[in-house]
């Protein structure tokens, strides 16, 4: 029986340098050769066999989190995903050759975050300066896209007036004048939509809520006037201190009797002597 040897070279290809690995085998045997591997602290790592650097034998990326991702090996060779090494089953005399193993570190794309913040969007009552009511939309925001309408029973409104702001965020306010009280009561919307929401934003306010409160503050307008009133009125009427303390009363020896008032210029007033009689 003849034995016949078979020769492989292994490169490890390597910066610089090539390290060469001569490895003997018999026909028949099994024969492993190594590869050098990069830190398992690599998240993807591509290795690569090749023989006489022209035919690709196997080839992996491997993947510490998601194990391997892409494997292709030709019969008779396995490789072992750890060690990178490749095993040839059977070797035949054909399997005589160079063979280099690359590594290669793959360097994943940078990491890219976003971040989405929904608009803030609020109703309130305001008034004009002449006391008439309105409805403030109010809507912050970031970045600047925002359409916004008015709405009231499903027709779209022009707004009064609106303006926008910025202060590291987009600030919009858009006022909307109410028409005169009526019995009927309507409901006003203010509809926002921005690039942020997957679906438009919509406040909804009663026009009782503003009527309401205006009537409130013309009714403690009104009070507050009729104080003020009020107190003008009493001291305009408060009457003037009078003293009310009595003189005294003089006798003289004849009996006779003197009266003093306190009224006029306070001189005082001679009265008619009073007659004294007297029954036996």
């Amino acid at each position: 029986h003849l034995f016949r040897l078979v020769q492989l070279v292994v490169e490890h290809i390597m910066i610089y340098r090539y390290r060469v690995l001569v490895f003997r085998a018999v026909k028949g045997e099994t024969v492993h050769l190594p590869c050098h591997s990069h830190s398992n602290n690599s998240e993807l790592i591509s290795v690569q066999w090749r023989k006489n650097r022209a035919d690709d034998i196997c080839k992996w990326i491997i993947g510490n989190i998601a194990g391997s991702l892409t494997r292709d090996c030709n019969p008779r060779f396995t490789f072992n995903r750890k060690s990178f090494t490749l095993s040839i089953e059977n070797i035949q005399l054909s399997d005589s050759g160079n063979y280099s193993c690359e590594t290669t570190r793959i360097v994943p794309p940078p990491s890219l975050h976003k971040i989405i913040v929904r608009p803030v969007l609020s109703l309130s009552c305001v008034k004009r300066p002449d006391g008439s009511p309105m409805i403030l939309c109010s809507v912050e925001f970031y970045p600047d896209s925002l359409k916004q309408l008015w709405i009231r029973d499903g027709d779209v409104l022009n707004s009064s007036y609106s303006n926008k702001s910025f202060n590291g965020s987009f600030s919009q306010q858009s006022y909307l004048k109410l028409p005169p009280q009526t019995l009927n009561d309507t409901i006003y919307s203010c509809w926002v939509n921005h690039p942020s929401l997957n679906k438009p934003l919509v406040a909804n306010l009663s026009s009782s809520v503003c009527y309401e409160s205006e009537g409130k503050f013309r009714d403690i307008t009104d009070f507050f006037f009729h104080c003020v009133i009020y107190c003008i009125y009493e001291q305009s009427v408060s009457p003037v201190g009078v003293s009310v303390t009595p003189e005294p009363v003089l006798h003289d020896p004849l009996q006779s009797e003197i009266l003093y008032s306190t009224l006029g210029d306070h001189h005082p007033v001679p009265c008619s002597p009073a007659v004294v009689r007297s029954f036996a």
